[in-house]
């Protein structure tokens, strides 16, 4: 009986081993995905502003504008 009890602690052991690796590596993985997640953020912010400044310089005002060519 007493090896039955010590061969399932040392099964629950190597189970609680495995498992500390994988939250490691599902931590590290998260971390990761964390970091790139804040970079796309800020690049599509610039990507927006840059864009919304494009718009603003695309619209002019009518009287700015050249007449045509055939006037």
């Amino acid at each position: 009986m007493n090896t039955d009890i010590q061969e399932r602690l040392q099964q629950i052991e190597i189970v609680q081993a495995f498992q500390d690796d994988t939250l490691e590596a599902l931590q590290k993985t998260v971390a990761q995905q964390h970091q790139e997640i804040q970079t796309l953020q800020r690049q599509l912010k610039l990507l927006s502003e840059y864009l919304k400044t494009l718009r603003e310089e695309s619209v002019r005002d009518p009287s700015q504008e050249s007449p045509p060519p055939h006037y």
